[in-house]
């Protein structure tokens, strides 16, 4: 019993050290002069226009698109850090979730007979 309390305060202390890690990040992304700032927790600290052309008023669309891109390119940014960072922390790919389960079934004997 102590053993399983101990195993899960390990994977708390994971989870844990995962969480301080993604609330530190800050991501960038640019696309076509326009460039966002966004953390981990989706608060938005900076959006800059690096192209004076994009302020005229026939340019409208292009720094809406602009705009679109860059906040798409962060949220494809953020996935791919996160996927990163839990795989260093919790030493497991969030993709492969089946592999992990079954990894827990097969250790923890929830399979009698197979283990």
């Amino acid at each position: 019993m102590f053993w399983k309390m101990w195993e899960m305060k390990q994977m708390y202390d994971k989870y844990k050290k995962l969480q301080d890690a993604l609330k530190k990040l800050l991501i960038r992304a640019k696309e076509d002069g326009v460039i966002v700032e966004i953390t981990w927790e989706q608060k938005i600290k900076n959006v800059s226009i690096e192209d004076d052309a994009l302020m005229d008023l026939s340019q409208k669309s292009r720094l809406e698109k602009a705009i679109k891109v860059a906040i798409e390119k962060w949220q494809a940014k953020a996935q791919e850090v996160a996927m990163e960072k839990t795989k260093d922390i919790l030493w497991f790919d969030p993709n492969d979730l089946a592999g992990m389960m079954w990894g827990m079934w097969w250790g923890n004997g929830w399979f009698p007979g197979l283990t």
